[in-house]
């Protein structure tokens, strides 16, 4: 066997496989891993979702009925599939995605955040 060849072979390898990243979800970086969280208030502008097993997010007062809760984002849901309101469901944090975002005064928690749904 040639050495070129082989030489070729193994730097093509190594390029495909050094683009493998373990910890992405839909190739975005994963910030935050094993989250429970349920959907509290959802608008044409905003998803309010409250993380119910760790300490991130900020305290919010619902626009609707005028409660404050503790550990909100404002989320953009990669996959969403139809969840209702109210119900639990795991998900990582990713790297945030250039969008578009509507710049109006709406019922919206302070902090951002992309998530991914992993599960129920």
């Amino acid at each position: 066997m040639k050495p070129v060849p082989v030489l070729l072979f193994t730097i093509c390898l190594f390029i495909l496989s050094s683009g493998c990243r373990k910890n992405e979800e839909g190739g975005r970086p994963i910030l935050q891993k094993g989250l429970r969280g349920k959907i509290l208030y959802s608008s044409c502008a905003t998803v309010a979702v409250q993380v119910l097993n760790k300490d991130i997010g900020t305290d919010w007062t619902s626009c609707v009925d005028k409660k404050v809760y503790e550990h909100m984002i404002d989320a953009n849901i990669v996959n969403r599939n139809g969840i209702a309101a109210g119900v639990e469901f795991s998900f990582n944090i990713v790297e945030d995605e250039p969008q578009f975002r509507c710049d109006m005064v709406d019922c919206n928690p302070p902090t951002f955040a992309t998530i991914v749904i992993t599960g129920d």
